[in-house]
């Protein structure tokens, strides 16, 4: 059990990239490491501030959208948020796109993970920050209304773009954490504050929720099943809008955790303990993640099991910790 500093929109903690607000489309020289490390030197510093049993580290600008900067789509800074562009991507341009190693966005990426071990690896992992999944990948090439139709009349032309996505992920993990090398003999997954004793991924498919559960087990399956395999330990991101695909999803066998999102103005934790009940009755570990207050703590330790759980408390300042510290107590 532990806190996630910083709350949900985690650009404002990257002040760097302020100055990039409102043009076109950022390229990858504009980027420098260097000019974050203010930003980085001020979120490590608060860390001491808080009392729980994480194990925190940095990654490369956890908001920003690494992989759809790959994929070649033009990235955008808000005043809240970044966003990558959507649609206008057509199949028989497939071989247009640089999946190559030496794709500068690609290039960027690793140069941040260098820095970042450089300055802090004796005292922080450097780890996976949000990386999008495959459908993700996809619907941001596609256009998401698109992707949904190619799944019936592009069926072929999807799995083989599903196919290359993935590899790009499994390979830029692994090019990472070949870089940033082993933290206290594992491995990290930044945004969750995850641990594990071997190599770990961080897996997501929010644009799942248009799949219907046929669709994803047909389409969509059997690639999470290969980047689960691909590494020792996986966590898979959820949000509640794919949870009526979560009995398939939990069938990925490889698949070691599963990360269910108590997102701000969603459903409650009542409604969500069907699902988190579900996940630890296959023996999965089980991760929630959210503005939690102390009911739906209290509700969560009443019902759940507390093998395998464990509950990350989004807070926007360490001194919100305080008041929810009695949970640490031994589980009763």
């Amino acid at each position: 059990m532990g806190f996630s500093l910083g709350g949900w929109f985690q650009l404002q903690n990257y002040t760097a990239l302020q100055e990039f607000r409102n043009r076109p489309a950022l390229t990858p020289d504009q980027l420098s490491p260097e000019n974050f490390f203010s930003d980085y030197d001020r979120i490590v510093s608060r860390w001491d501030e808080i009392e729980d049993d994480l194990v925190r580290g940095v990654g490369p600008v956890p908001p920003f959208p690494w992989l759809e900067a790959m994929l070649g789509r033009a990235v955008q800074i808000g005043k809240e948020s970044v966003w990558a562009e959507e649609g206008g991507f057509d199949y028989r341009d497939l071989d247009g796109i640089d999946f190559s190693s030496s794709n500068p966005w690609r290039l960027k990426y690793l140069e941040f993970v260098a820095a970042l071990k450089d300055r802090y690896g004796k005292k922080y992992p450097v780890g996976q920050p949000i990386l999008r999944g495959v459908s993700d990948m996809i619907a941001s090439l596609r256009g998401a209304s698109r992707m949904v139709l190619d799944l019936y009349d592009h069926p072929e032309d999807f799995e083989r773009l599903a196919r290359l996505c993935g590899d790009l992920i499994i390979g830029l993990v692994r090019d990472q954490q070949a870089i940033s090398g082993p933290f206290a003999g594992g491995h990290l997954v930044e945004q969750l504050s995850l641990w594990a004793p071997a190599p770990i991924l961080r897996m997501q498919e929010d644009a799942s929720a248009l799949f219907s559960p046929d669709l994803y087990t047909r389409l969509l399956q059997g690639e999470d099943e290969r980047q689960a395999r691909a590494f020792s330990f996986s966590a898979i991101h959820l949000h509640t809008s794919s949870l009526f695909l979560l009995d398939r999803i939990l069938r990925v066998e490889p698949l070691t955790c599963i990360q269910i999102n108590k997102d701000a103005g969603d459903v409650e934790v009542s409604e969500m303990l069907p699902f988190l009940k579900m996940v630890q009755s296959r023996d999965k570990t089980l991760l929630v993640r959210g503005k939690l207050n102390r009911e739906d703590l209290k509700i969560l330790r009443q019902e759940l099991s507390p093998r395998g759980l464990y509950l990350q408390i989004v807070v926007e300042t360490p001194d919100e910790t305080g008041s929810l510290r009695d949970f640490f107590n031994p589980w009763v």
